[in-house]
């Protein structure tokens, strides 16, 4: 993405990807220059973002700015993923919530933008609904890994860790190399007392793992 922007500093998907990107990474800074960017060089934003403001941006300008575009535009779908996705930053859930519901009725097939509100969801203790908003997901994109993992998450968070555990198994059987997905197996085989499963964890061994627990 960083040698796209270099290629074409005024491309609104390429900024658009960037300040979404650094701000899941909590560079806020980062985050919001990109995001000030395109509204500079969107056709119907760019008189909210004047260029002598973009050296001193505050977060809370930023959502500002993108309320007033989503007031503009309530059509557009990303102008309300991107206040989703600045309200996580500042565990704003409901809000969060609402602005990812929003861009979802304009954008129902967005398998990503439904991992976005269920990762929320699952944020604000909301873990059952979470759940439904990964399985649309799903539904729409059976082998989106992360998906799979954070149905895993969902699980676990409500207690019910031999749910979680096909789960994990699931997306780590689609990314074995996915480490953070192992690390979450292990903590939910030792609270589902399984430690006869501990050793295939360690061991990285999928075969017995996906035979133990199928899905």
């Amino acid at each position: 993405m960083m040698r796209a922007q270099e290629v074409d500093p005024t491309n609104l998907e390429v900024l658009l990807a960037l300040g979404v990107s650094h701000t899941n990474e909590l560079e806020q800074a980062a985050a919001l220059k990109y995001l000030y960017r395109w509204l500079q060089h969107h056709p119907k934003y760019g008189t909210l973002a004047p260029l002598e403001k973009s050296d001193s941006l505050y977060y809370a300008d930023v959502v500002r700015l993108f309320n007033e575009a989503a007031q503009m535009s309530p059509g557009d779908a990303d102008v309300h993923i991107v206040l989703g996705v600045l309200y996580n930053l500042t565990r704003q859930y409901d809000r969060a919530v609402a602005s990812f519901q929003s861009a979802l009725k304009l954008k129902p097939r967005d398998y990503s933008l439904w991992n976005k509100l269920g990762a929320t969801q699952a944020n604000s203790v909301q873990s059952a609904d979470a759940i439904l908003a990964y399985q649309q997901a799903l539904d729409l994109k059976p082998n989106y890994v992360r998906a799979w993992a954070n149905m895993g998450i969902g699980f676990a968070n409500q207690g019910l860790y031999e749910e979680s555990i096909r789960y994990y198994v699931r997306a780590l059987s689609m990314n074995p190399k996915a480490d953070n997905a192992w690390q979450y197996l292990r903590i939910s085989l030792s609270c589902a007392s399984r430690n006869d499963m501990l050793e295939a964890c360690d061991s990285r061994n999928l075969d017995v793992l996906q035979e133990e627990f199928p899905l």
